[in-house]
């Protein structure tokens, strides 16, 4: 019987949220944030991580809604589309770990013995981060230089926040093209 009016309520907020109700929609997801909340920790076991994962699910929730049947259940629809959204941050930090490798070089902490290193490093990154496009060499510079939140990015260029996303990852992978063959030398 709780089972009819859960899935009754769903169903209701969903047509209204499918409507244009933007309340419906946000009561639908805060009724399982702390589920998605929850999956994304365990996925990733980082909350900046998964709390970008949690809001990535809400966008792609909110634009997929138009094709969600209101009857079927939403908490596994949500779940699914978090458990991808997290498996996307996972593919997204694996292949930024080579760029890893230089980021004592950015910090400037290092001792005299790893001076002379770490500058020749700099030097590696800054001219490889001079070869890429503008508008992926100010988005580069804006995260790890300024550092800056994708969303103050995408405000500041007035661009989405996917798009901001897709280029940073772009970016990332073409500094790691670059700079994998130094790395292997040293």
């Amino acid at each position: 019987m709780n089972y009819l009016r859960l899935s009754d309520w769903e169903s209701h907020l969903v047509v209204r949220a499918q409507q244009g109700d933007q309340q419906a929609f946000e009561r639908l997801v805060d009724t399982y944030r702390a589920q998605l909340r929850g999956l994304a920790m365990q996925r990733l076991r980082n909350p900046e991580d998964a709390y970008d994962a949690v809001q990535d699910t809400i966008l792609k929730a909110f634009r997929a809604l138009g094709s969600f049947e209101a009857g079927r259940p939403v908490l596994p629809w949500l779940m699914r589309i978090c458990n991808n959204c997290c498996i996307d941050s996972l593919r997204q930090r694996k292949a930024n770990e080579p760029l890893d490798k230089l980021d004592f070089a950015i910090a400037g902490d290092e001792d005299l013995d790893q001076a002379a290193t770490a500058n020749e490093d700099r030097n590696l990154l800054m001219k490889a981060i001079a070869r890429l496009p503008r508008h992926y060499r100010e988005i580069v510079m804006m995260r790890h230089f300024r550092e800056m939140e994708v969303n103050e990015i995408a405000a500041e260029l007035h661009k989405p926040e996917g798009t901001i996303k897709s280029w940073l990852f772009r970016a990332r992978a073409m500094l790691r093209k670059d700079l994998t063959p130094a790395m292997e030398i040293g």
